[in-house]
């Protein structure tokens, strides 16, 4: 199975679905990533809080710990990436040269602008793939007026500590947010693990779903 992953920025895809991928890339699966910034950023003050340079670094050092190598970095901007046809279509050429079973990408509901307008852009650079699962938000860019609605979960118990250790790899982010935002991140896995029956889960929102028998691992 060809496994397509879009996010807005470096930390996103492990946040979200670090442990889908982990667990897909030790079953066989291939799993190309695409993100869409190179996600340096400063504050409304001018200070500046994370370097491109230190985040591409951080974000593939992370990738490699999920085991994932087909990672591309696009340069969009960090904070204002739109639904434009500009972003439509690299994410569309990627997707036709990739050729993917499965597409992950953002919640069109999400709070953080840049992730609104890379879901949107992916869902239409996606229009003729069948299936499409939209990641959850973590605070603060969950906090929408319109809910994540969890229909399809992954099983990561095995493959948690990937996630973590990943997550760790972005120091910035991590010297930033603590410990809390590893204990945020693992209390909400374990909370959909206990949804499902199980130790620590990921879910996601289902935009659409083909159900294939002759294709192995899919639903």
């Amino acid at each position: 199975m060809k496994i397509f992953v879009v996010g807005a920025h470096l930390d996103d895809i492990e946040l979200a679905c670090g442990g889908t991928l982990a667990k897909a890339i030790e079953a066989g699966h291939e799993v190309k990533t695409v993100i869409m910034s190179q996600s340096g950023y400063t504050n409304f003050d001018g200070k500046q809080m994370r370097k491109n340079d230190d985040a591409v670094a951080e974000g593939t050092n992370a990738l490699h710990a999920l085991g994932v190598t087909d990672i591309e970095i696009l340069d969009f901007p960090t904070k204002d990436i739109p639904y434009h046809s500009s972003v439509i279509e690299a994410i569309d050429q990627r997707i036709s040269e990739y050729d993917p079973d499965v597409i992950f990408c953002h919640h069109p509901f999400d709070t953080h602008q840049a992730h609104v307008g890379v879901s949107k852009s992916t869902i239409s650079a996606a229009r003729r793939k069948n299936t499409i699962f939209m990641f959850e938000p973590i605070a603060p860019s969950g906090r929408s007026y319109v809910p994540f609605k969890p229909q399809m979960y992954v099983d990561i118990s095995e493959v948690m500590d990937k996630k973590i250790e990943a997550l760790k790899l972005h120091t910035t982010e991590y010297h930033k947010f603590g410990e809390e935002w590893i204990t945020g991140v693992t209390c909400r896995c374990g909370f959909r693990g206990y949804e499902i029956g199980t130790k620590y889960a990921e879910a996601f929102e289902v935009l659409r779903c083909e159900l294939d028998f002759g294709k192995k691992g899919l639903l």
